[in-house]
């Protein structure tokens, strides 16, 4: 609406302009119905005799009104006479209005000044009745939220006979647009406020439960102290990469045998998380049914279960489900170590003056002046359904005092870092593998974890990361 901006003796024409302009400012800007309102109050009493003001605003589902405003030199809301009830689900008091002059604003979707002839007749056939102290000048303008009168605003006066003209009555359809608009803006933002404290609250659920899942796969895991009696110097690192792991380690002494796997679930989270769960339960399985075999049997064997259990049958989506996995069974009697891997290599790193001739199976990789490592190739096949499926190979390897052994899932060699964001890679972990030779296991845990963190710097970890090392 365009106010004329004709003389007028009482009013200073600038002083409005200016007023109403803070007015527009603040409506783009306010978070608050209240304050706004009671903003937009303090700059209409330089215009306007404002000092019994309120704003209603409509519930349509009730047909109540509830007043975010309410300033009135005779009456508060609760001395008015109108019946209320107060509304727990919109945190809200409600206010019956219906008959009121504020209730005909709102139906007429008209402003209304007060003396009026109209009115008066509606008033003396009892249409209209009073709400609170009888006033003699009274003027309501509608508040239309996106088309529809949703609420009024009123100004009164108990004293002042005709203290409302149509210049006011255009100031205030000018101030009430504003009002409107700004009602909308703060209850677009409160419905988003609400939305995102329902996903936080969602969110921090969900959280929750699979914090307290971790505790669950945790405790499947090998303890410490279980795992100090089969291994007298070992290291692990588990470093999930969404609070539960697709990864995990399963490390028991079976029938004077030392067995230790490391396992990669097809993707991480809850998915992976739930496969290595899956897997935990085959392998105890396995062993409790067969006892020792060879590693490679028993990685057929699981593959044979994962197809049932998954009911694989050959289609590209089932090729994402699976594992992979590293099995070492040590024989200490005969001072063995058997090996078989589904995408985990075993990584030897033995002493030069120990070398002698090469085993079947057993790789040269790597040396310096005074270590060599060696790998154990693991298969290239999962455990699950694959295109050109084939038996495990079995490897052995006669052992050597002070022989160091690791296996490592995918999540370390892949991880994106340094200057350039690059992957760590295989060739960078085999040389973090010669640089800890020669430290405890304790302290080559220690520097593994520094190096990993120092490369990755701020980056997302991509994957989870496990890995296994123990020297006999």
């Amino acid at each position: 609406m365009v106010l004329s901006r004709e003389n007028d003796p009482n009013q200073d024409n600038d002083r409005i302009w200016k007023a109403l302009l803070k007015i527009s400012e603040e409506a783009h800007t306010t978070t608050g119905i209240e304050d706004f309102v009671a903003f937009i109050h303090g700059i209409l009493a330089d215009l306007v005799l404002v000092r019994n003001f309120f704003i209603a605003l409509y519930e349509e589902s009730s047909n109540k009104y509830f007043f975010p405003y309410f300033e009135d030199e005779n009456d508060n809301i609760e001395t008015t006479g109108v019946s209320f009830v107060y509304d727990i689900s919109l945190n809200a008091t409600l206010y019956d209005l219906s008959g009121t002059l504020t209730d005909y604003v709102r139906r007429a979707g008209k402003p209304v000044r007060f003396p009026n002839d109209e009115i008066n007749k509606l008033y003396e056939s009892g249409e209209i009745t009073l709400f609170g102290s009888q006033s003699v000048s009274w003027l309501g303008v509608p508040l239309k939220l996106s088309g529809k009168t949703s609420g009024v605003m009123v100004v009164q006066s108990y004293d002042l006979v005709n203290a409302y003209s149509a210049r006011d009555e255009e100031l205030l359809v000018f101030v009430s647009d504003h009002i409107a608009r700004a009602i909308e803006n703060v209850n677009t933002e409160e419905t988003i406020r609400k939305q995102h404290q329902l996903v936080l609250q969602q969110k921090q659920a969900i959280t929750d439960s699979i914090s307290y899942a971790t505790r669950i796969q945790r405790a499947v895991l090998p303890s410490p102290a279980s795992m100090g009696n089969i291994l007298k110097e070992y290291f692990t690192i588990f470093n999930p990469k969404d609070i539960i792991s697709g990864d995990f380690y399963w490390v028991r002494e079976i029938s004077g045998y030392r067995v230790v796997i490391v396992a990669d679930c097809t993707g991480h989270g809850v998915p992976g998380a739930l496969m290595s769960m899956l897997g935990v339960t085959l392998l105890n399985e396995q062993f409790r049914t067969f006892g020792i075999r060879h590693p490679g049997v028993i990685l057929g064997a699981l593959r044979s279960k994962v197809k049932e259990i998954l009911v694989q049958e050959g289609t590209v989506s089932d090729q994402k489900d699976g594992m992979d996995m590293a099995i070492a069974i040590i024989d200490p009697h005969a001072e063995e170590l058997w090996f078989a891997g589904a995408n985990i290599h075993l990584y030897l790193i033995r002493e030069k003056k120990r070398t002698g001739s090469e085993e079947p199976g057993l790789q040269w990789s790597l040396e310096n002046e005074k270590y060599a490592l060696y790998r154990l190739k693991a298969d290239r096949q999962p455990i699950g359904i694959y295109w050109e499926e084939r038996d495990f190979s079995d490897y052995s390897v006669k052992l050597k005092k002070g022989d160091t052994f690791y296996m490592l899932t995918d999540g370390f060699a892949d991880q994106y870092g340094g200057e350039n964001r690059k992957r760590y890679k295989v060739r960078r972990l085999k040389k973090l593998l010669f640089s800890v030779q020669g430290e405890s296991m304790a302290n080559q845990k220690k520097q593994m974890i520094d190096a990993y963190e120092k490369w990755r710097g701020n980056h997302e970890q991509i994957d989870d990361v496990c890995a296994m090392g123990f020297r006999l």
